[in-house]
């Protein structure tokens, strides 16, 4: 994956990056926090194998995406969904 955009922000105390990567396939975007992926959502974008990526992420604004990764930490969308995993997992082992 190439690195297109860095888009830093901060919430609460934290600094968050969200980043723009992409290959021949496909654009991916997710959240940052101290250099590692900040939650398990991924944001991907597959692209047709023709279709030059690197030229199409210079014509189209990625704006929106990156704002979908900023609400999802804004809104602790992670954190709730990651209780309910937990829960989950506890339930399976007894």
């Amino acid at each position: 994956m190439n690195l297109f955009r860095k888009v830093p922000f901060k919430f609460g105390e934290k600094d968050y990056e969200i980043r723009v990567y992409f290959d021949d396939t496909g654009i991916n975007v997710l959240a940052f926090l101290n250099n590692h992926p900040a939650n398990g959502y991924r944001h991907l974008v597959k692209t047709p194998g023709r279709c030059n990526v690197k030229e199409l992420l210079e014509k189209y604004d990625v704006g929106e995406l990156i704002e979908i990764c900023r609400e999802e930490i804004a809104r602790g969308h992670w954190e709730r969904l990651s209780g309910v995993i937990r829960e989950c997992e506890f339930r399976d082992r007894t």
